[in-house]
């Protein structure tokens, strides 16, 4: 009966805490840094790249053993030229594996039924006996709604990329 609990418990909680976490972040401001650099929030800059409306780009983080993407738009730039970025949405990866990567920006070449398609973000296994990626899963940065939307891996390929 415990078990039964601490189950139903898991499954009401998690959802929650994925939820807070993202609301840590939505709406969090900050300077265009360098990769590595920790920002005022304790996120670490993983690298990042624009989308297809270069007002927006998408930014891998982490915190603690936590990774983010998250979704951006530039508010502004500085005298020199730095964009000042607003995050719009966040997209929490749990238990990413060594053979597996973030694909995003112009960071690796992937199709959607054989069309390019930067504004897809791709969770991809490595498979390099094969020389190939398998899709395990997939987003798309709607910046009309400003958020990632999760959408079917289905026609999607990436180009191998040597680590």
């Amino acid at each position: 009966m415990n078990l039964k609990l601490l189950f139903l418990l898991a499954i009401l909680i998690l959802p929650a805490t994925a939820s807070a976490q993202k609301k840590e972040f939505v709406g969090y401001r900050h300077k265009g840094v360098v990769y590595g650099e920790i920002l005022s929030n304790g996120a670490k800059d993983l690298g990042g790249g624009l989308l297809s409306d270069e007002e927006y780009g998408v930014s891998r983080f982490s915190k603690g053993r936590k990774q983010m993407l998250w979704l951006e738009k530039i508010t502004s730039r500085d005298k020199k030229g730095v964009p000042n970025w607003e995050v719009r949405d966040v997209l929490i990866i749990d238990n990413l594996k060594k053979n597996q990567d973030l694909l995003f920006s112009y960071r690796s070449t992937y199709t959607s039924n054989s069309e390019e398609d930067i504004d897809l973000i791709v969770l991809a296994e490595l498979q390099p006996a094969r020389k190939t990626y398998k899709v395990l899963q997939a987003w798309r940065a709607d910046l009309l709604k400003e958020k990632f939307e999760k959408i079917s891996v289905e026609g999607i390929g990436c180009e191998y990329v040597e680590p």
